[in-house]
């Protein structure tokens, strides 16, 4: 069939001062393509066709490219092209039936096609009795080459489990078939090398050509050698391989452990994962791999992951879900995670799922719309010498999510024990997390960060929700260098804690959301506050209901200057205590009071207030210090919502406040040496106080 096409040539005439005529001619269709039938129109399953179009060409003797396809076929049939880009392609009819193929050839102007149809009739498996046995196992240096011109038949069969220790040489268009449940092991201190051509490669099969029939390829030396260059392999799969953890058509295992180079290669047609890599073994790849007609495409390690090409392929694989083992990441060069199905050009549903733990001891930089599926017993810990970078954006952020959704939390989440400056991740998004307490913690949160260690992290952009513990949880001695523009939602625990001396970073943090968390918004954790260069320090209000949750006993051992309208609610039996070298400005206004609570509204829950600094800036301003009083507080021998300790002179302002629903009294002075406004009882409001408003010497 040709195609034809029709030029309608149009001319114009235009005048300008005097007439003259310009044509210019559209150049016609010289291409012309041809497939040679040399076949009769018949061949037999199992057979297979080299298709030829040589005979095209172009009239007027221009370059064209070929692209053929496969346009009809039988039902059920699993047949594909190969090398369809060139003069030559070739398939396998695997049913009974008509197939038709086209050839296209084309420059960057036309093009033009012809079809073959062929009628595939059943046909029996190729003749054995001329193949090349092999039976035992190979432990000396031996070369495969090609025995039939016929690529129908197998060159050798591979009739039980054989063990290659010895330098194993093929040659192109070699076919090697597999008895049934057999598989081939490369020890050391063996290796194989392929030597195929782009229009010539190597295929290991089962002798029947059903998904499973063989075990598969797998590789356990560690030789560099190891290649694997334009190799077939399919039918594989079919049990698990002696070293490996799961049935596989080829794996690496950690015996060795084993180290492979696959290059241009084709999986296919695996009854479990086309490739699987275990944790300590080694793959790389020069170029693009294709994994298409699997169960499953691939189980490696973490530390393998950023081999695979973004220019590789995967097609009609039943699970296209690519499994990521737990493992150390350790690297001398920076470990690059991306999503490399957004590079083979496809539309998948596909899953990235995490298994195990892993610890990041060197660099690991995640990319934009990476979103990875934890398992249930997952977890990211980067250690010590290790760091992370995971930067999204709005329209690719990076995700984390568990496999399920559960009250709880359904996998760990992410630790830092990293000082490094590096750590970031900005436009991310953490779900599910906060299952179990992550070691080196003391909370389960979605995201830690230890203090022992000094951990560092700039945060950004992100969303943490459902976790089974805190969003975020920062231990007294780490640090958040940056925060802006995080979202806390639906998480079990407090939506964010942190240390005293970590609060003032909030100053800073635009577009924080709280959103149906345990406590919307930040835990303040036992903690004291200081500032070694003595500069004072600011802590802002929480919008939008949100506020401090005083988990343990607070200490302020430097200036500390509260904004209107912040609101801290104290956990049962803690206290604020404003120490020797610090001080306290609390000033509100009428509109925004600092409001000093409990976390539950009943009498006496919280301690109070102790004040042991003698500062002249102390002060409470436009507050409320309300249930406070549950017990005496040291240095002040009276119960009291705030209480003055005489041994540190300590002083206080407090004016335009209330002191309401105290277990004890609403101001204790412990002794004369104390200093308290004399206006006290005139411009305060004191109520519902057990043992009354003021406690003087």
């Amino acid at each position: 069939m040709k195609t034809k096409l029709i030029l309608l040539s149009i001319f114009f005439l235009m005048i300008i001062g005097c007439s003259e005529d310009d044509s210019s001619e559209i150049p016609a269709n010289t291409l012309e393509a041809k497939v040679v039938d040399d076949y009769q129109g018949e061949i037999l399953t199992g057979e297979t066709v080299v298709l030829d179009g040589s005979k095209s060409k172009d009239k007027a003797g221009k370059p064209f490219q070929y692209l053929w396809k496969i346009k009809t076929k039988p039902n059920g049939s699993l047949t594909e092209l190969t090398e369809e880009t060139t003069a030559k392609p070739k398939f396998t009819p695997d049913k009974p039936g008509n197939y038709s193929v086209e050839l296209k050839i084309f420059n960057t102007e036309f093009y033009d096609t012809d079809e073959l149809a062929i009628i595939a009739k059943d046909g029996e498996n190729p003749p054995l009795q001329e193949t090349i046995i092999i039976s035992e196992n190979i432990t000396e240096r031996i070369h495969l080459a090609n025995v039939f011109d016929d690529p129908n038949k197998f060159d050798y069969l591979v009739t039980g489990d054989i063990h290659v220790t010895a330098l194993l040489t093929i040659d192109p268009n070699v076919v090697i078939a597999f008895e049934e449940n057999t598989a081939m092991f490369i020890d050391n201190p063996g290796a194989i090398i392929t030597t195929a051509t782009a229009s010539s490669f190597i295929i290991f099969t089962g002798k029947n050509k059903v998904p499973g029939y063989w075990k598969g390829l797998i590789i356990n030396s560690n030789s560099p050698l190891n290649k694997l260059d334009r190799v077939t392999i399919e039918y594989g799969g079919g049990a698990i391989a002696q070293g490996m953890e799961v049935a596989t058509s080829l794996g690496i295992a950690n015996e060795g452990p084993g180290h492979l180079n696959l290059v241009s290669s084709i999986i296919q047609y695996s009854a479990a994962y086309a490739m699987a890599v275990e944790v300590g073994a080694k793959w790389n790849t020069e170029s693009f791999n294709v994994y298409r007609n699997n169960k499953k495409i691939m189980r490696i390690p973490a530390s393998q992951f950023g081999v695979v090409s973004s220019l590789s392929e995967f097609q009609n694989n039943e699970e296209d879900d690519i499994e990521i083992i737990g493992d150390r990441i350790d690297g001398t060069e920076e470990t690059v995670w991306s999503d490399f199905y957004n590079g083979s050009g496809l539309s998948l549903d596909a899953k990235y799922i995490v298994k195990g733990k892993i610890e990041v001891v060197s660099g690991l930089r995640i990319l934009g719309g990476l979103e990875l599926y934890m398992d249930k017993d997952s977890e990211i810990n980067i250690t010590k010498r290790g760091y992370l970078i995971a930067l999204g954006s709005p329209q690719d952020p990076i995700k984390f999510r568990g496999i399920e959704s559960l009250d709880g939390g359904y996998w760990k989440g992410i630790s830092f024990m990293s000082a490094d400056m590096k750590n970031e991740m900005n436009y991310v998004e953490i779900h599910d997390a906060g299952s179990e307490i992550m070691s080196g913690l003391h909370n389960k949160t979605a995201i830690g960060l230890e203090g022992a260690n000094e951990s560092k992290l700039k945060l950004g952009s992100t969303k943490i929700a459902h976790s089974g513990g805190n969003g975020l949880y920062v231990e007294n001695g780490a640090e958040l260098v940056s925060l802006a523009f995080v979202k806390f939602h639906e998480n079990q625990g407090p939506a964010m804690s942190v240390s005293a001396n970590q609060v003032k970073k909030l100053n800073d943090a635009a577009g924080m959301e709280f959103m149906g968390n345990g406590h919307n918004g930040v835990e303040i954790i036992g903690s004291t506050l200081f500032s070694p260069d003595g500069s004072e320090t600011v802590w802002p209000a929480l919008h939008f209901g949100a506020s401090y949750l005083v988990s343990g006993n607070l200490g302020i051992q430097s200036g500390l200057k509260i904004l209107p309208g912040a609101v801290f609610k104290f956990a049962e039996d803690k206290m604020l205590g404003v120490f020797p070298n610090g001080y306290l400005i609390a000033k509100g206004t009428d509109a925004n009071k600092i409001v000093f609570t409990g976390a539950n509204a009943s009498k006496g829950f919280w301690n109070g207030i102790r004040i042991q600094s003698d500062n002249v800036k102390n002060m409470l301003d436009q507050t409320e210090v309300l249930y406070a009083g549950k017990t005496e507080m040291p240095g002040v021998a009276k119960i009291a919502s705030i209480g003055l300790d005489g041994d540190y002179l300590a002083n206080l302002t407090i004016k335009n406040s209330k002191i309401a629903h105290g277990h004890g009294y609403g101001i204790v002075l412990e002794d004369n040496r104390t200093s308290l406004n004399s206006d006290y009882d005139m411009v305060n409001i004191f109520e519902d106080l057990s043992l009354g408003n003021v406690s003087l010497p």
